[in-house]
């Protein structure tokens, strides 16, 4: 069991996140960063950060909750043309940022995508996400991921299907359960293939409700195997 943990990055400074990356480079295999959280984005950054972390860079323009997005859209389109022809991933939210991925899908731009379905206050129905796969198909990702929020066990249960339905369909996927009832979602997930698990280093440094720490993951995995 090949577990890839995924360090999310959520900094006010160019500094703060090159400084976090240096300091946990050898403990993650992927780099998730908010963009839209970090002062004055420029285009030497995103090269810096392409150029160093290559295949382990995960980078997303979305906030928190879905608030509205601070950075303006030819910056987030000029970002994208950065990242045509490297291995560095983005992350589009298939609700709120179909603009971008349009303009991927028009410029036949070569990026590794993430097509994501976030949700922060329920799980939809099955018949909801078939439509939400099939509308992520359109635009040939990388990966397919679904995050949302469990009010019950049966939103729990729901996702593990999901995820077992995308990879019996030989897809890439992240599928995972947010609040306290959709913990399951994130050691099943893992164990049955999810491309990546999100893991801060500390509890107040989560980028979603319901995530687990790296050590508390490595403890759980840790027993799993034994």
């Amino acid at each position: 069991m090949k577990i890839h943990y995924c360090l999310p990055i959520i900094k006010k400074t160019k500094e703060e996140v090159l400084e976090t990356i240096k300091m946990n480079r050898q403990e993650y295999d992927y780099f998730e960063i908010w963009l839209d959280y970090v002062r004055d984005v420029d285009e030497s950054f995103v090269k810096h950060l392409i150029a160093d972390l290559q295949e382990k860079l995960l980078l997303l323009f979305r906030r928190q909750n879905l608030e509205e997005i601070h950075m303006q859209e030819n910056t987030r389109k000029h970002i994208l043309s950065l990242l045509q022809n490297t291995p560095a991933l983005i992350d589009l939210d298939i609700t709120t940022q179909r603009e971008e991925l349009e303009y991927i899908k028009e410029n036949n731009l070569q990026v590794q995508l993430i097509t994501s379905y976030h949700n922060y206050t329920e799980t939809p129905d099955n018949e909801t996400f078939e439509k939400i796969i099939s509308d992520m198909a359109y635009y040939a990702p990388a990966i397919y991921k679904v995050a949302t929020f469990c009010q019950t066990e049966n939103d729990t249960m729901q996702l593990l299907q999901l995820l077992l339905t995308l990879r019996k369909q030989d897809k890439q996927y992240i599928v995972l359960g947010m609040g306290e009832k959709g913990l399951a979602t994130r050691i099943f997930g893992t164990v049955w293939g999810n491309a990546m698990i999100f893991a801060p280093r500390k509890k107040d440094e989560n980028s979603a409700p319901g995530q687990l720490t790296k050590t508390q993951l490595e403890d759980i995995f840790s027993i799993i195997r034994n």
